[in-house]
């Protein structure tokens, strides 16, 4: 049961990684966001990527989706490899390796995963 009541949502302390990235992740687990909406289905997180960096490759079980929102890039997914810019959507299946590398620009992503 929901209160039907709007509320921000709040993110967790900036982390950074060894290659310069830097990740904010949604707390949508909260109890203020729960409340509101109920359960939330998918995690969220924005991370930016610094000039002529990349993430560390990873691989996982859960289901994942990039949104760029600013810079331009490469993304590697499962073997495979596609330009990427603003508006540009990936969809990531669960335990193919994938990883984000820019180019002379920093690069900013929304992330969406869950388990299927």
């Amino acid at each position: 049961m929901t209160d039907g009541r709007s509320t921000a949502v709040s993110f967790l302390p900036p982390d950074v990684d060894e290659t310069g990235t830097s990740s904010l992740e949604a707390l949508l687990g909260a109890p203020e966001v729960v409340a509101a909406v109920g359960p939330a289905p998918v995690n969220l997180a924005v991370f930016t990527v610094p000039p002529g960096s990349g993430t560390m490759p990873d691989s996982h079980g859960s289901q994942e989706m990039w949104l760029v929102q600013k810079g331009h890039g490469r993304i590697r997914c499962g073997g495979r490899e596609y330009p990427a810019g603003p508006g540009g959507l990936f969809a990531l299946p669960g335990g193919e390796e994938h990883e984000l590398l820019t180019g002379d620009e920093e690069m900013t992503v929304v992330s969406l995963w869950w388990q299927s």
